[in-house]
Parts: structure tokens; C-alpha cells; sequence
């Protein structure tokens, strides 16, 4: 099945993308907007507030936030590209049009560019153009624009970072298969390979001035000691960390910070539904996985660019699974919110304020802007124990499952009665996440009961029953989600995620020992055959393309196939 699955969506993806390069005619124009496959309702939300920007067509990425609260965003097409300025109450827009002819074809732009970086000493606007195959910026007082052209044609510029000391500006080339640097002060670009087919996307520093690369095709990350680089080639500066087989990741944001007193690194994955987290210096050797809730619209949720605030809180966007997410310093907590306009608004992109109060996204198929207040607190609390212990959620010792036994998890919910008016408590629902191809299988679970009602009494306990139920299982450490969710007024879903880590001890068979051995690329702890590991690893790399930006997977099949019956009507 999973083979059958594979193929299918590698040939709509093929597809989808030489559809998005033919011209359009006429014709075609006559259509239905494609627009109304990724947008079919518009809701309210009292967490989420959108803003329609002045845009007709679809373009919008990366975004920004100045010193005075204003929100900036960047938008392109093959037509040209912009950056627009919109107040912090979205009443005014103020446009900037990038000068310079497109260089690159549509795919390019479509794929890369867009981040944008608030610069507070020099009140500028640092930002990628793939079209101009330019790193540019903005002087906010005087208005200009300066376009720096990288030295690799056709590079598709996408990530930036500032050095610590904010004088050099780093980016990716995520078709140029390099990073690079611009000195400030002197103007140099230099440029530095990261090896064919890897991919560079986002990147970020540490403390120590370590530059961390996500290398997207390489399905690694790229520790860099920017110290040690020589320019031109790829030097003994750089090192290649990836997962352990069996296991298998596309990575895509990444951040680093530290959380109480310890720095660790998040990892967006875009070839699953997950955001892994771990210590810094553990070369990811210990790590534990954040599943997201999976998507209504799409096989994955697509976790992408991830950002973090002052206090050690984690965001990133899911622009499969239609979310923006916020992973808890304080408590671990995952917390999902859905967004407002959907089933795909297609939120790639996204910033935290200056003031840290509210955290802006972007919305491509909608071509809105949208922030998430952080100043809400969400009025549901979720604590989870162990055999009657007096553990903490700030405490996911591993639980050991073994075949037939089942293990009995212990959740408690608070509901602060105070702020219920921002959901509808009368029926929440508990569940687990994160039993997918790619993290644990063959456990089931028993919620008892399977919901509750919080507005009646405000405290509740629910048990979830865990138990090794097929013979899927394999041996290994795991991470499953305890999750509880409830709606908003206008049907919203709101969730709340705790990380478990499981230890499954069964016994391993012959046959799946040797499939592990034989292991060479496959995201899964499950090995179905060395022929679905090659093909879901051409997935990862099609999608990183095709689905990255623009989200085509969804809306191509339909639309093909609607405008191959207009053409023999």
C-alpha cells in the first residue's frame, strides 16, 4: 500500500510541477481559480487574527517586523518581486518594488527566496530574491534598495542569518548547493559549497558562533565553524550530522536556544510530521520527536520554518496541516492552532515580533498576513503521570511497553474557568500522535473515557491505555504525543501535545533484523523493501521542490484533471 501510495504522489507532484511552469492561455484563465481549492471557508478565531493584503496574485513569503511594530513581507512572482510594509493595525501598506530583470525561470522562484531580516542598528531590511538571484536591502528611512547578485547562477537564495556580532549576513543556495557570506561593511559576497544534491535551506547560530545548515536533499544538517572555511570549497570547517538508521529525516528550519540552562537544537522535519529536538553537542545521537497532529488535507503536515523568542518558546508552521505551533520552555507542551482560513492557506514563512507579543506568519494561497497572540494563554492545562507518580511535564522519563502487556498513562486536565470563554471545554477529546510510517508502530491505545466534559467540572482524569498490539513492533526508543483537543466557537481546533518517550522491548525477528541491516535510506523504523525506500526518498526530494513552496501536491490532481475535461468540452 504504502509503495502504491508512494508512486501516486510522486507522479501528481512530477506533474504538478511542469504544470506550474506552462504559460497559461486564455483559456485556461476561463477556469476556476485554483485559489478555491487551497481556500474554501474563512473562520474566526480568538488566538489568530488575518489581515487581507492588497495583493491579487499569490506570492507572499517571508516576514519581518521593525522596531515600531510594522510588519514587513515579501512577495514574488515571475513578474517581478516586492516588499511591502503594513502597520501593526493592518490599515496602511506601504509597497517597494525589487528592481531588476528575472534571471531564473519560474520553478526557481517559485522554490526559493523570500526570508527577511529586521536589522535594528542600521534600520534595514536584509532579504533573499531568487528572481534577481540577489541578496538585497532595504533602507527603511530612505526607501532604497541595493541588490547584491551572487556569484552562482541560478543559486535559488533562500535562508539568512546574521553573524553574532551582526557584521556579515549569511544565506543558503538551496540550487547552488552553497552557503555564503556578505561583509557588511566591505560588500564581499564569498561563497562556500556544501556538496551536490544537499540542498542548503535554513540556517541559524548557536552560542558559540557555530553555524547550523539544513541540507534539505542531503536529508542532514551541516555544522559549520565558520572560523575554519576556505572559500570555494568545502573544507574541514563542515560536518555532516544526520539521524541514525534506520531512521530518516528531511530537514528543513532549524533553530537553536537555550532552555533552562542547556542550548539544544530544533529541527523541522518536512519529509514527516515532526519537529525534532535535541542537546546541542549530542550530534543527534539522543533526540526526541514532536509529532504533529496529522493533516486533513495532505499525507503530511510539513512542518517548516521554526523561530524562537527570548524565553526559550519554540514556533514553527505546518503548511500541510494548516497550523501554527508553539513548543512550551516552560512545560514541554506542544500547542496547536488551527488557522482560521483554510483547508491550506499554505503558511511557509514566519517571525516573532519585536516586542515578542504576537508571532507573524504569511499565507500563500490566501495572500494574507496572520499573527498569533502570545499574549493568550490558552485556557486548558494537560498533566501527565506514570503509574501514580508524581512526575512533571517537565519529566517524559521513558516508559518500556513489551508485547502483550498494556501500560496505563495517567492525564490529568484543568480547565481555568477564568478564560473558558476562548473555547468550547464540553467536549474534549483525548487521543495519541505519532504512529506513523516513519515513528512508532504496531501500539494501539484506550482512552477511558475517549472525552470529557470540561465545562461541567473543570478537572478531570483520563487514563490511556498503551498496549503492543500487532506484529509491526520493533525493538527501539520512540516518542508518541498524549494529545487533547477542543474546539473554538466557529469549530476550530485547538491542541494540546505532550511528549512520551516509549522504549518498546519485543522480540525482534529474524526477518526485520535483516531488513535493518540491509538498510541503505529509509525514514521508517518499518522496512517494507529496498524498492519503497528509494521511491519515498525521491518523494522527500520532489516534495522539498514541488510542495516546499507552493503546496501543489493538494490542488494539482484536481485541477489537471478539470482542465483536461474543459479542453474536449
Amino acid at each position: 500500500m504504502l509503495l502504491q501510495v508512494s508512486s501516486f504522489l510522486i507522479i501528481i507532484l512530477i506533474l504538478s510541477l511542469i504544470y506550474t511552469c506552462l504559460p497559461t492561455s486564455n483559456h485556461l484563465l476561463a477556469q476556476q481559480s485554483p485559489t478555491q481549492n487551497y481556500v474554501t471557508y474563512e473562520k474566526h478565531s480568538n488566538f489568530i487574527k488575518e489581515f487581507k493584503t492588497p495583493i491579487n496574485e499569490r506570492g507572499l513569503k517571508g516576514v519581518a517586523t521593525d522596531s515600531e511594530q510594522n510588519v514587513w513581507f515579501y512577495h514574488a512572482t515571475s513578474n517581478g518581486s516586492l516588499i511591502m510594509k503594513m502597520s501593526k493595525e493592518g490599515t496602511n501598506f506601504t509597497k517597494y518594488t525589487i528592481p531588476g530583470n528575472t534571471i531564473v525561470d519560474s520553478a526557481i522562484i517559485n522554490l526559493a527566496g523570500g526570508q527577511l531580516l529586521f536589522d535594528n542598528a542600521s534600520n534595514v531590511i536584509w532579504f533573499t530574491d531568487a528572481r534577481t538571484n540577489s541578496l538585497g536591502k532595504l533602507d527603511i528611512e530612505s526607501s532604497k534598495i541595493e541588490l547584491f547578485s551572487i556569484p552562482t547562477n541560478n543559486s535559488g537564495i533562500m535562508g539568512l542569518a546574521f553573524s553574532p556580532d551582526k557584521k556579515v549576513v549569511w544565506f543558503t543556495e538551496i540550487i547552488g548547493n552553497k552557503i555564503g557570506s556578505l561583509d557588511i561593511e566591505s560588500k564581499k559576497i564569498t561563497e562556500y559549497p556544501t556538496g551536490d544534491n544537499s540542498g542548503p535551506t535554513f540556517l541559524t547560530f548557536d552560542s558559540k558562533g557555530v553555524l547550523w545548515v539544513t541540507l534539505s536533499y542531503a536529508n542532514s544538517i551541516l555544522k559549520v565553524e565558520p572560523w575554519l572555511l576556505f572559500p570555494g570549497i568545502r573544507s574541514s570547517g563542515m560536518y555532516t550530522i544526520s539521524l541514525e538508521k534506520p531512521d530518516f529525516f528531511s530537514p528543513f528550519g532549524i533553530v537553536t536556544i537555550k532552555v533552562k540552562g542547556i542550548e539544544k537544537i530544533f529541527v523541522s522535519d518536512h519529509g514527516s510530521s515532526r519537529v525534532i529536538v535535541a542537546n546541542i553537542d549530542s550530534d543527534l545521537k539522543n533526540y526526541t520527536s514532536y509529532w504533529t497532529s496529522p493533516s486533513q488535507a495532505l499525507p503530511m503536515s510539513l512542518p517548516s520554518q521554526v523561530v524562537s523568542d527570548k524565553n526559550g518558546n519554540i514556533f514553527f508552521v505546518q503548511h500541510g496541516g494548516n497550523k501554527i505551533t508553539k513548543i512550551s520552555s516552560e512545560n514541554g507542551i506542544m500547542t496547536e492552532f488551527e488557522i482560521p482560513t483554510g483547508p491550506l492557506a499554505t503558511s511557509l514563512f514566519l517571525a516573532v515580533s519585536q516586542d515578542e507579543k504576537r508571532i507573524w506568519f504569511t499565507e500563500w494561497a490566501s495572500n494574507k498576513i496572520a499573527y498569533l497572540d502570545n499574549t493568550l494563554q490558552v485556557p486548558l492545562n494537560i498533566l501527565v503521570t506514570k503509574n501514580e507518580s508524581t512526575s512533571t511535564n517537565t519529566d517524559i522519563t521513558p516508559i518500556t511497553l513489551k508485547a502483550g502487556e498494556s501500560f496505563p498513562v495517567n492525564v490529568a486536565l484543568t480547565l481555568d474557568k477564568n478564560i473558558s470563554s476562548l473555547v468550547l471545554p464540553n467536549d474534549t477529546e483525548l487521543s495519541v500522535v505519532g504512529m506513523t510510517d516513519s515513528g512508532l508502530q504496531g501500539v494501539g491505545y484506550t482512552s477511558k473515557p475517549h472525552s470529557v466534559n470540561l465545562m461541567d467540572v473543570p478537572k478531570r482524569n483520563v487514563t490511556i491505555d498503551l498496549k503492543v498490539e500487532t506484529e509491526k513492533a520493533i525493538t527501539g526508543n520512540y516518542t508518541l504525543m498524549l494529545k487533547a483537543s477542543l474546539l473554538e466557537k466557529d469549530r476550530l481546533v485547538l491542541s494540546l501535545l505532550y511528549p512520551q518517550l516509549v522504549k518498546l522491548d519485543v522480540p525482534t525477528k529474524a526477518s526485520e533484523m535483516n531488513k535493518i541491516q540491509n538498510f541503505e535510506q529509509f525514514p521508517s523504523k518499518n522496512v517494507e523493501s529496498s524498492n519503497t525506500s528509494a521511491l519515498f526518498r525521491d518523494l522527500i526530494r520532489i516534495g522539498a521542490i514541488a510542495v516546499a513552496i507552493i503546496l501543489v501536491g493538494y490542488l494539482l490532481y484536481r485541477n489537471i484533471g478539470r482542465r483536461i475535461k474543459f479542453k474536449k468540452s
